[in-house]
């Protein structure tokens, strides 16, 4: 369930990950094994043709599930990266899965793939009453899901997010595409059967 932010070895790993990013702590083992689920950024080329032939520096943004600014992490693909994405490129602004190596602040990527997802419905609650999409920066989306009416479970909307509705209203029952055992929102629509948002 997105509830349930993943498995203790994901949480640990992020926290070490989060320690590196801002500089924090004395020096960490030589080598952790990690997992992250962010935006490619920095890639040299516009669509990444792939496997590569040579080893390519580029940034991974993870966007902060608890409402902050996203974290950028140093990556590197390399001939070895064993690529699970649907297409041949890859290209920057791509939400992608990381499985890797942390080495000194930089990951070694040893998997590269698409992301896989879970369906959820519910209604949201909008203290500001109306949300513009798509929105210009990460924003958390409240959603009291259905089955746990009395459960708020925050999602990340981001600039990527899909939308089929201009507006979101509160009270609006939708559908959302999450990055499974994450809160990352991929897409959302209006779900069968909702009735008229409150106004």
């Amino acid at each position: 369930m997105v509830a349930d932010d993943g498995a203790p070895v994901r949480r640990w790993s992020l926290l070490l990950l989060c320690a590196v990013a801002v500089g924090a702590g004395p020096a960490l083992a030589d080598e952790v094994e990690v997992e992250l689920v962010g935006f490619l950024a920095g890639l040299p080329e516009p669509g990444l043709r792939l496997p590569l032939e040579t080893v390519v520096a580029a940034e991974l943004e993870v966007p902060d599930e608890q409402g902050g600014r996203r974290l950028r992490f140093k990556v590197e693909l390399t001939p070895r990266t064993e690529v699970r994405l649907r297409g041949a490129r890859a290209r920057n602004d791509q939400l992608v899965q990381l499985e890797g190596f942390l080495r000194q602040a930089s990951l070694l990527v040893r998997t590269l793939g698409d992301v896989q997802l879970s369906e959820f419905t519910g209604r949201v609650s909008l203290p500001d009453r109306i949300l513009a999409l798509p929105v210009a920066t990460d924003r958390m989306l409240t959603v009291f899901l259905d089955g746990s009416p009395n459960l708020p479970v925050p999602f990340v909307v981001t600039p990527r997010t899909e939308a089929d509705l201009p507006n979101l209203h509160d009270g609006e029952r939708v559908k959302l595409a999450v990055v499974r055992a994450r809160r990352i929102a991929v897409g959302i629509e209006a779900a069968v059967g909702a009735s008229a948002p409150r106004r």
